[in-house]
């Protein structure tokens, strides 16, 4: 069950957590770890993927400076993470999940992370956070209809074994 706390006003401050992620708002001290997402092939299979940084700099500053983003960087919370050096303090992003034009949700995670149930165990809290937070709806989506429901959007199911994965996700 997903824990949440803050409050919306453009740029949110909302966290939460599930059994073993924590969640928590998009930051411009991010971009290398967002660079990282957003420049690898295996995880931007149907889009080109980014070619420089700066372009993640500017997709996390769009999330910060909207009121129709609810983006969320996801981090293993300490007794799942995965054994790092002891240079390594900053807790490492794993993955990306949220609304990207909502009603629309998506979701990204790190190849190295693929496999272990954290894509469905985000979906999932993500979309529980949404309605305990947002009964009604997000404030920002205009049409009433469209604030009953979210969606996601898959490739086609035949092309690739990624779009097979990611439709499986959102049936669980």
């Amino acid at each position: 069950m997903a824990s949440s706390t803050g409050n919306f006003a453009g740029s949110h401050n909302y966290t939460f957590k599930t059994g073993r992620l924590c969640f928590r708002p998009v930051r411009l001290d991010d971009t290398a770890d967002v660079f990282a997402l957003k420049s690898d092939p295996r995880v931007f299979f149907w889009t080109e993927p980014q070619k420089h940084e700066p372009e993640s700099e500017a997709w996390i500053r769009a999330r910060l400076e909207s009121d129709c983003y609810l983006s969320f960087c996801v981090e293993e919370l300490p007794d799942t993470q995965l054994e790092r050096t002891k240079q390594d303090e900053k807790t490492p992003v794993i993955g990306i999940v949220g609304g990207t034009q909502l009603p629309e949700i998506g979701y990204m995670f790190r190849p190295a992370y693929w496999g272990r149930g954290y894509a469905t165990e985000a979906v999932k809290g993500f979309i529980e956070f949404y309605w305990d937070t947002f009964p009604d709806g997000h404030p920002t989506i205009a049409q009433a209809e469209e604030r009953k429901f979210l969606k996601a959007v898959t490739g086609p199911v035949e092309e690739a074994p990624q779009t097979r994965a990611s439709i499986a996700v959102l049936k669980k």
